[in-house]
């Protein structure tokens, strides 16, 4: 099947003709180097092996040239942890890095759903007065996750939205009134509750407006008044 490999340079792409069906990977070159963006194999391909064939056509492609490999494809980046037969290819400093993790979240009765990428950016525990209110607790368990990295799943229809100010949307299921984020745009973070995502290990590193907790916490956190001076807080520091 290989013998129906190319590598198809005016289109910087490897491709493996199967039967008149082209599966790729797109590529970028700069000397001495080539990146491989992207993976695609067609619906029709599909469950035939045909992408770790391809894979490895495109790996041996490049050993025969004498490049040296970066990574952006996902799918090439798996291959390789599967195979590393293949990791004296990759540039210096170049590492075949894990796949970003995915955690899934829904509300009460499942109308919603959402995922998160990635690592958030911020996590702790919020002792404000609204969060206290909103979540009828005294503490708050955030995520604070960029936004690119929040993709609603399920239901986007079925999202409720409460603003008191413009810091802070709230978000709710309209069928059961599960909560489900907080949106923040002026810091373009994303507060998804971290006790309902699927899978993730709550890290916290701080305590939030702890000059407002209803309980105290001796967990040798830091405990910031208001908020930390990188999301726009005083930085002033509280003891337990």
């Amino acid at each position: 099947m290989t013998d129906n490999f190319r590598d198809n340079d005016g289109s910087n792409r490897f491709e493996l003709n199967v039967n008149g069906v082209i599966a790729f990977v797109t590529y970028r070159r700069s000397p001495g180097t080539i990146t491989l963006v992207h993976t695609d194999v067609p619906p029709e391909l599909g469950g035939q092996g045909i992408g770790s064939k391809l894979a490895r056509a495109t790996l041996d492609a490049v050993r025969a040239r004498g490049l040296k490999l970066s990574i952006e494809c996902d799918f090439i980046r798996s291959f390789m942890q599967k195979h590393p037969e293949y990791n004296d290819l990759l540039a210096p400093g170049e590492m075949v890095k894990p796949k970003a993790a995915t955690y899934r979240a829904r509300c009460f009765c499942g109308a919603v759903e959402l995922e998160v990428t990635g690592e958030p950016a911020f996590a702790g525990y919020c002792h404000c007065r609204d969060c206290q209110a909103w979540s009828a607790a005294p503490i708050n368990a955030f995520s604070l996750w960029k936004s690119g990295s929040v993709r609603v799943t399920k239901g986007e229809a079925d999202i409720g939205t409460f603003h008191k100010t413009e810091n802070s949307y709230r978000k709710f299921c309209r069928v059961c009134g599960g909560h489900l984020m907080t949106d923040h745009p002026r810091t373009r973070l994303i507060d998804v509750y971290a006790n309902l995502l699927q899978g993730y290990t709550h890290v916290p590193t701080l305590h939030a407006n702890y000059g407002s907790k209803m309980v105290s916490v001796r967990d040798g956190l830091p405990k910031f008044r208001d908020l930390p001076a990188e999301l726009g807080g005083s930085g002033e520091s509280l003891p337990d």
